[in-house]
């Protein structure tokens, strides 16, 4: 499974995280700071969002 690295928006931590296949990851915790991000209106998800990579998915 293809990977990609998430930037926390709230205090800049980098987690990599596996991109799903047949959804779109709507929601993610930050390890470093417990926040819970969810993907702003406009994008597909939170690795559209806040990643290196597109999840490839079209968006809702």
């Amino acid at each position: 499974m293809e990977t990609a690295v998430l930037k926390c928006p709230k205090c800049g931590f980098e987690q990599e995280l596996e991109i799903p296949e047949s959804s779109c990851l709507q929601f993610f915790k930050c390890e470093n700071c417990g926040e819970l991000i969810s993907a702003p209106n406009g994008e597909c998800c939170v690795i559209c969002a806040f990643s290196n990579k597109k999840c490839g998915h079209p968006v809702k």
